[in-house]
């Protein structure tokens, strides 16, 4: 199958009309291309695994293979919007802590009274039992003392003196991660059922009772045919008998074995408990084998079985075949295509499988980027302390917006990991990433990029579409004005808007096109031979009449349209007007529905002046392209991901409303700045507040420090204060009360106890330590999901 061809079904799902030319340069054999058309790089550090390896490598497997089935079935634990789900096991969570419970030293005091009543215990045993036996003859029947005199005496006061020293709150955190491995254990072993433990406690009492009931005919027998000094000599051999007599038939007739093996015997290799929702064995392809597809599923079993088929491949095959609905003439295409390649089947248009090296940790089943660790820092909310944390589309949906002047790189820090999740996800066909790149360098990746627009470079391998993005020549224009005027010159920006709407207009009913930035300004000028070429081609078109006007305007050249002039002829200078030549493939931001990947390079350091215009025009038309609603039809939806690095002086007003339309439009922005001051004051609290995801880094000012501190507002604290009194009486008195104080708690110790409650209101973080005290290389995050679900503000250790 090729999912090139126009007519091919499978050509909708993976988006082939937009990548042909670059897939028809790739390789479309059936081996592996990661190594062969991604650059080489570092292999990630063997500390900390990207992804797991197969369990058994064997004979053809290759020897860099990817577990599929243990990455699909490996655990994943989300409590919480930022929490790394991937190889998060709750119940490897819960023995954790239940551990560090157990290394948390007891209390003093309660050790204190715990050796008390111990020392009670023993210097009081033997007068309690006869205490206890005085009672019993004297108050029960000679029929029960049998019962009563046994070991039930051991028991009952082993449990009185337990509860009354507490021993069980020091034992308990000890005995608890025991128990917690028993019941894993157990549990991948396969519980015993509740029959069986109804079965084998009915045959415990059972037994206890017939123990009790014939020891004294048992020992009456014995005594009956053996002489009573013999058996004096050999009576612990007589109980091993008794004892072990009952204790195994308790054990057969209960089926004891049943119940106990699941909790002693060593599960069995890659166990998955029975509540797991994906078996060993499951079928990754169903509906391929439901089709009558059994050679392509086939195919691709064994491409899983030999390591070659990985997150990547499989996030893409599922979406092709999904995108089918069981259509057979579909799905006959796509196995065809299958059989073909293998795991490099319906593959991304640019011919990659895979971005090498990943340089941050993904779990793309999930859409999670892992940026960091949640430091063990007091203001940390307890679920996020020592806890991976992550990035997904589910979060980068509602905007992020990262402030602060880098000192050791923590804004790429944060902007790098998602701009390598969204090149992933546009692999797999459900993501666009355009990336907006300040310096040039800070986001270059050799062959990372389907689209890359170098500004300053005359042979830059793709060029830049002036109006890309426009659905009219009305919106055309306003963009194009807005980008072109600073922010200062928001009062001039309606008549700018107009003179371009007649420009542009009048060339495009006449052109049936837009013209290049030559024409553009030659126009806008009133230049004598461009008007006239115009009104040609306006006359023939017969649309002459309806811009007869415009024409004249034209002609007088007014003071905005010349102001444009000066604005625009930036793009005019050499090294810039190269990327407009309409002789040259062009980039326009209206291709966001499509899953590309796009890094626009503004070198801002050599062509300052150029570089804010089209970064400004790149950012509107992004805009623009993501509000267009036939991004919302059918099933080519992708999510679309802007990310600009310092963007202050990039964002306009029409940016500002972008970021508010992007939650319920399918697409993301992730800006960073230096400094809110960099924007306009007028759009410094709408771009603010706009921005679900907000981050900090160290380098903020003051007043961006305290515009956070603000939003993330005030908690309240209950701050007690206990004052303790001395009792009161003589020395007796005072001994008394020590003495029960130690034995039953502070309660019977006869101090008076003043306790003294306020609340209090707090920053959680207070404005001088995120100016002060954040450390190098860590961030302050709060993420918005969005549905609406917040996370409070978190300190990230964005170098672990």
């Amino acid at each position: 199958m090729n999912v090139e061809r126009s007519d091919s079904p499978a050509s909708r799902a993976v988006e082939a009309e937009a990548l042909r030319g670059d897939r028809s340069r790739g390789d479309r054999g059936r081996g592996d291309p990661t190594r062969a058309d991604e650059p080489p790089g570092r292999r990630p550090p063997a500390g900390r695994a990207r992804v797991p390896a197969p369990t058994s490598p064997g004979r053809g497997l290759d020897p860099d293979g990817f577990d599929l089935r243990g990455w699909l079935r490996g655990p994943r634990h989300r409590e919480a919007p930022g929490v790394y789900g991937f190889g998060r096991d709750e119940r490897e969570i819960r023995l954790r802590a239940a551990e560090r419970d157990a290394r948390t030293r007891p209390e003093a005091a309660l050790v204190r009274r715990a050796v008390l009543w111990l020392v009670i215990a023993i210097v009081s045993l033997n007068w309690v039992i006869v205490a206890y036996v005085w009672l019993v003859r004297k108050i029960l029947p000679e029929f029960l003392w049998p019962l009563l005199f046994n070991n039930l005496l051991y028991v009952l006061l082993f449990a009185l003196f337990c509860y009354l020293g507490r021993w069980y709150e020091i034992a308990w955190p000890f005995l608890r991660p025991w128990w917690q491995r028993l019941d894993r254990r157990a549990e991948l072993n396969g519980r015993p059922r509740p029959e069986q433990w109804r079965r084998a406690a009915l045959f415990l009492v059972l037994g206890f009772v017939a123990w009790i009931a014939l020891m004294r005919p048992f020992v009456a027998l014995l005594l009956l045919i053996f002489p009573r000094g013999a058996l004096h000599d050999v009576q612990w051999l007589v109980r091993l008998v008794y004892n072990g007599g009952f204790v195994y038939a308790a054990a057969v007739l209960g089926r004891w074995r049943v119940v106990v093996e699941p909790y002693t015997r060593t599960p069995r290799e890659h166990a998955v408990p029975e509540d797991e929702e994906t078996p060993v064995d499951a079928d990754l392809w169903p509906e391929l084998r439901e089709a009558g597809q059994h050679e392509a599923a086939d195919v691709l079993d064994d491409e899983v079985a030999a390591g070659r088929l990985r997150d990547v491949d499989y996030l893409r095959l599922r979406r092709v075949i999904e995108a089918g609905d069981q259509d057979p003439e579909y799905l006959a295409d796509v196995a065809e295509e299958i059989v073909d390649h293998g795991a490099a089947a319906c593959r991304h248009g640019s011919g990659q499988r895979d971005v090498r090296p990943r340089r941050a940790e993904h779990d793309l089943l999930t859409g999670q980027v892992r940026i960091g660790t949640g430091t063990d820092h007091a203001r940390n909310p307890a679920l996020y302390r020592a806890t991976d944390f992550a990035l997904d589309p589910d979060v980068l949906g509602a905007s992020m917006l990262v402030v602060g002047a880098s000192r050791a790189g923590e804004p790429g820090r944060l902007l790098e990991p998602v701009v390598e999740a969204m090149s992933l996800r546009a692999l797999t066909g459900t993501a666009s990433l355009l990336v907006i790149d300040a310096k040039g360098d800070e986001f270059e990746r050799p062959g990372g990029y389907d689209r890359e627009v170098i500004v300053g470079d005359r042979d830059s391998p793709w060029g830049l579409d002036l109006y890309g993005g426009a659905g009219t020549p009305e919106d055309a224009a306003d963009r194009l004005a807005a980008a072109a005027l600073p922010p200062s010159a928001l009062g001039l920006g309606e008549g700018a808007s107009n003179a371009l709407r007649q420009v542009l207009g009048a060339y495009v009913a006449g052109h049936d096109r837009y013209p290049d930035v030559g024409t553009l300004l030659d126009l806008l000028d009133g230049t004598e031979a461009a008007l006239t070429t115009l009104e040609e081609a306006l006359r023939a078109a017969g649309r002459y009449p309806e811009h007869e006007r415009a024409l004249r305007a034209m002609a007088r050249g007014d003071d905005d349209a010349r102001m444009l002039v000066q604005r625009l002829a930036v793009l005019e200078r050499p090294g810039v007007a190269e990327l407009f030549h309409a002789d040259r493939e062009r980039f326009g931001a209206g291709e966001i529905d499509r899953p590309l990947r796009v890094r626009i390079a503004l070198n801002e350091a050599a062509h300052p002046e150029a570089a804010r215009l089209i970064g400004r025009l790149v950012l509107a038309q992004f805009v623009q392209a993501m509000a267009t609603p036939r991004r919302e039809r059918g099933p080519r939806r992708v999510f679309a991901c802007l990310v600009a690095d310092d963007a202050g002086r990039l964002i306009d007003e029409y940016a500002a409303k972008g970021l508010q339309w992007a939650r319920n439009r399918r697409a993301g922005l992730v800006l960073s700045v230096r400094s809110l001051d960099d924007l306009a004051p007028a759009l410094r609290h709408g771009v603010f507040t706009a921005a679900g995801c907000k981050a900090i880094v160290p380098g903020a000012s003051r007043a961006d420090a305290e515009l956070f501190a603000e939003h993330w507002g005030m908690t309240k604290e209950q701050e007690r204060s206990i004052t303790m009194g001395s009792p009161e009486g003589g020395l007796v008195k005072r001994l008394r009360y020590s003495v029960l104080g130690a034995l039953f708690g502070e309660k019977a110790s006869g101090r008076s106890e003043r306790v003294t409650t306020r609340t209090v209101e707090r920053f959680r973080w207070s404005p001088a330590e995120l100016t002060s005290d954040l450390p190098t290389g860590h961030a302050v995050l709060s993420l918005t999901t969005r549905k609406g679900e917040r996370t409070p503000p978190v300190l990230i250790d964005l170098g672990r």
